[in-house]
């Protein structure tokens, strides 16, 4: 497929008989459909840093997306000299991290940030309308016009931090219930071909059906697509075990140039240590949990519990044997519970003895 006919479909320009032809082309083959998401992640990866550039500094010259677009074709040179740009000026993108907020935060355009929890709200930007009910913790996104009457792109970024959940409905009516320490990159409305968003962190899908438009997430490690259906991925960058738990309809995951689909029940563990994958069967409330704040463990080594309850709670963590992590717990216990209850049930079981010293914890064995 040549790249100017899809570089002009990423820009929602082509009419219907290029649409059906580049979706003819990428469902013809594995191959085919790898290459449409290589392309589309460059595409995403041009806009993020032609952003991030742009809101540096009021001296840079302010660049259209028609000269951006013009330049497509070469998009890897464009990047590359993105990167020198960066080095020799000896500045960073002005971007907002986890570690900077103490409370739900929306970002558009890497430009306005706005604080959820501090009060509701209904504004109109671009080409949808925001709500926010803070009370009840959940963002909505509703379309107003056709994508063909958007100007301009424009890139949201909402940004979760520790202790906090929030719910993102999306343009397309799609649901996303976000986890503490969670940040998902979405665009105010989809493009008429694709519904593409990048998460970093945890989060639960409720995809509103639409055969004609796949619905796309991408993870630093995998591609996850759907056209309609219900799962959780849990992509935190510091953690070695990555999960997609599908909780009804189907997904196909794409990782290192391998296509995998999964049913319902099902879940794609993906090992980055090792390098290795693996799908089980699984018990779908344990890992979906969080979403009726509460935790589920069965059978959970100790390292995995402190590593889920440590998103929610801030601490680190010391073993005196690196063998005390594989101790197993089976118990559930509400997120409305302090740290230090967690700590009492789990020495209350005789197992082990966890003690606390401010935001710092060392587990112990008992003799």
């Amino acid at each position: 497929m040549e790249k100017e006919l899809l570089h002009k479909y990423f820009r929602g320009e082509t009419s219907p008989q290029e649409e059906k032809l580049i979706m003819d082309w990428a469902e013809a083959s594995g191959d085919n459909y790898r290459e449409y998401l290589e392309e589309r992640k460059i595409w995403n990866a041009l806009l993020v840093h032609y952003y991030n550039i742009e809101n540096k500094s009021s001296h840079t010259k302010r660049v259209s997306l028609l000269h951006l677009y013009k330049y497509a074709a070469a998009v890897a040179v464009i990047i590359l000299t993105v990167g020198i740009y960066i080095t020799f000026t000896n500045k960073t993108p002005d971007i907002l991290s986890l570690q900077e907020i103490s409370e739900p935060t929306l970002l558009i355009n890497n430009k306005e940030h706005i604080a959820l929890t501090q009060k509701s709200f209904s504004i109109e930007k671009k080409a949808a309308k925001i709500q926010n009910d803070h009370k009840n913790n959940k963002l909505s996104y509703l379309q107003q016009d056709k994508f063909s009457q958007q100007k301009e792109v424009m890139t949201n970024r909402l940004l979760i931090p520790h202790g906090k959940t929030y719910q993102l409905t999306l343009s397309d009516g799609t649901i996303v219930t976000l986890n503490a320490e969670s940040e998902l990159i979405f665009p105010s409305q989809f493009n008429p071909q694709t519904r593409e968003v990048e998460l970093k962190g945890e989060a639960y899908f409720q995809v509103a059906k639409n055969q004609d438009r796949p619905f796309i997430v991408h993870t630093d490690q995998l591609d996850i697509r759907v056209l309609g259906t219900t799962f959780n991925v849990s992509s935190y960058a510091e953690e070695k075990i990555m999960r997609t738990t599908l909780i009804e309809g189907s997904v196909s995951i794409e990782q290192n140039g391998s296509t995998q689909l999964i049913q319902p029940s099902e879940q794609y563990i993906y090992n980055k240590e090792n390098d290795k994958i693996d799908i089980q069967v699984v018990d779908t409330n344990i890992y979906t949990s969080w979403t009726n704040n509460e935790y589920i463990f069965k059978n959970t080594t100790l390292e995995d519990i402190l590593t889920q309850i440590g998103h929610w709670y801030k601490f680190q963590t010391t073993y005196e044997a690196s063998s005390l992590k594989e101790k197993r717990f089976t118990f559930t216990i509400g997120r409305d519970a302090s740290l230090d209850q967690i700590i009492r049930f789990i020495n209350n079981t005789e197992e082990i003895y966890i003690e606390r010293i401010n935001e710092n914890i060392h587990i112990k064995s008992i003799l």
